[in-house]
């Protein structure tokens, strides 16, 4: 894949969750995927916690906004990482939030397929 496939990419996983078709991440993430919290303590791993994680948060909030900007993309041979920023506006609680952070997507080629292996995120990148 070239750059603009990689950005297309994450822009199609992130469509996935935020518009509720949850099933559809497994078209993007590994079964060995793992997600690590902002802060670097907390960490989920394998694909079942991964969507579990993005059924939380879309099962209280309310997504308004969500925009994304400033990828960046390195390949190595079959891996390949992905930084983008973003911005969110959602509802929750009856309260509205805004929030921005910057995205970092590891992704790995397996059996012809990219999928990604390792996900976290730096909350505040954006100011």
């Amino acid at each position: 894949m070239n750059r603009a496939e990689f950005i297309s990419f994450t822009e199609r996983l992130d469509r996935c969750w935020i518009e509720g078709r949850l099933r559809d991440l497994e078209a993007f993430l590994a079964e060995d995927v793992v997600f690590v919290a902002p802060g670097g303590k907390l960490r989920s791993e394998g694909l079942t916690q991964a969507v579990e994680s993005y059924r939380q948060f879309i099962s209280h909030a309310q997504v308004s906004r969500f925009e994304t900007g400033d990828h960046a993309v390195t390949v190595r041979g079959d891996t390949a990482i992905i930084e983008y920023q973003w911005q969110m506006t959602w509802m929750a609680a009856e309260a509205e939030h805004n929030e921005s952070g910057r995205d970092v997507l590891v992704l790995s080629r397996r059996d012809k397929k990219w999928r990604v292996v390792w996900r976290t995120q730096i909350p505040g990148a954006l100011k």
